[in-house]
């Protein structure tokens, strides 16, 4: 599952404050390019007034949100809150030139604070538990990031005693992993929060990411928003540990073997029908059905190193779900395909019943399973590429040419393909552990 770009898959990159601050700037330069595009030649042009009604500011919820099935408990996150707000307390408010003579420095260390108190909002109103305590993570990292940055000039702070925090935390983490007992009664339920807590711990344990910063002041405070970070990670896996064996029986015996054998089944037929993949299309006449076609294989491809390389064996079980789901998807897009079902729309109206279309599947697919919070962790995916086809049409002003919105399409029919796939995907899942 991809949510919060996987975060069962501990080996994605983690991004400090200022990664991702570079990654919106480059995010931003990109889409200006697709402004005001306007059509040429004999191609079709479709007036963007009768395109999908998708608000052009504000923020947009994904479709489908991730969650966890285990109860997580009030004083966990009132315990988060107040840590943000110790933090933020510690600053002068405002922080103006007299504190903080570099306008640069300045306005990093007031935007971590304004995201924080920003995160704190988030998490009242997240839709899901799991949602909540990532935004008070992202809270707790943004308000130490400017605590932090705020301590070196208020009283010469220095990166030492942080990157003794962070290498405390990350033995912690390291050592909590290592006895991580895989308790459970329901398998799939076992592995859903398993999982979950494997990523946190992965997460916690991650050290491919420095800081970079050449200034000591925002440095600093990129090793406090590490530690902190590294923190957060471990508290949240130890709070969804102990409340997932409180809810068990006493005496509940292991999964692991179960997970195990459950995953090293799926890798198998995983890997039996990669090798009956189609090849890739021809890159010279492109369109939606190529590029979404194109898209899932590569997914396929890659997603195979960061199954193997799974923290656990609970995450290797929900991301062959996840890749299960993507062949299915495959096949489904290769008929279309096929029978000619995939042609670049033309019009508004075509695009909008694209969209439709796929809400619907996300909400069938969500509905319909025995094993919701499983087809779930497809879904999440499938929403994240909607969420990206519905930014991609606010950038659009006016006339423009068909294939302006092939990008656009194609996330729409990536998103309804996985979503369709997914409780068949998810079925097959079920009988691996039940087997197992």
């Amino acid at each position: 599952m991809t949510d919060e770009i996987s975060e069962t898959n501990c080996k994605s990159t983690r991004l400090t404050r200022r990664g991702v601050l570079a990654l919106a700037g480059a995010s931003a330069i990109a889409g200006c390019s697709s402004l005001d595009s306007v059509g040429g030649g004999g191609e079709a042009t479709i007036d963007t007034y009768n395109l999908p009604d998708i608000p052009r500011h504000g923020e947009r919820e994904a479709p489908v949100s991730p969650s966890v099935p285990v109860d997580i408990a009030t004083s966990h996150f009132d315990v988060a809150r107040e840590r943000v707000r110790s933090l933020l307390a510690t600053l002068p408010t405002p922080l103006g030139p007299e504190e903080i003579p570099n306008g640069h420095i300045r306005q990093h260390l007031t935007d971590a604070a304004s995201d924080a108190s920003d995160g704190l909002d988030d998490a009242r109103t997240a839709r899901t538990g799991l949602m909540a305590l990532r935004s008070l993570r992202r809270a707790r990292e943004n308000a130490r990031y400017a605590a932090s940055g705020w301590g070196v000039a208020d009283r010469g702070l220095t990166a030492a005693p942080l990157r003794n925090e962070y290498d405390k935390t990350l033995s912690a983490a390291r050592e909590t992993l290592q006895e991580h007992e895989y308790v459970g009664a329901d398998p799939v339920r076992a592995a859903l929060v398993h999982a979950r807590i494997e990523a946190g711990l992965g997460r916690a344990t991650d050290t491919d990411v420095r800081p970079r910063e050449e200034s000591e002041l925002l440095s600093v405070a990129e090793w406090g928003e590490m530690a902190e970070s590294a923190q957060a990670y471990l508290s949240d896996a130890r709070h969804l540990r102990a409340q997932f064996t409180a809810s068990l029986p006493a005496n509940v015996g292991t999964v692991r073997q179960t997970l195990t054998a459950a995953a090293k089944a799926l890798l198998s037929d995983i890997r039996d029908r990669q090798s009956d993949l189609p090849p890739e299309t021809n890159a010279d006449d492109r369109n939606p059905g190529q590029m979404v076609f194109d898209e899932l294989r590569w997914e396929v491809e890659s997603g195979i190193s960061r199954f193997t390389d799974a923290v656990g064996p609970a995450s290797a079980v929900v991301d062959a779900n996840s890749q299960l789901a993507r062949l299915r998807a495959i096949d489904r897009i290769q008929s279309r395909r096929e029978t000619g079902e995939l042609v670049r729309p033309s019009d508004g109206k075509t695009v909008r019943d694209i969209r439709e279309t796929v809400y619907e599947a996300l909400t069938a697919a969500l509905e319909s399973s025995s094993q919701p919070e499983l087809v779930r962790t497809v879904l999440v995916d499938a929403g994240h590429k909607v969420m990206a086809a519905d930014r991609g049409l606010t950038h659009h002003q006016g006339e423009i040419s068909a294939s302006t919105l092939d990008r656009n399409v194609a996330d729409y029919w990536h998103a309804t393909a996985l979503a369709r796939s997914a409780s068949a995907a998810t079925q097959q899942t079920v009988q691996a552990l039940e087997s197992g």
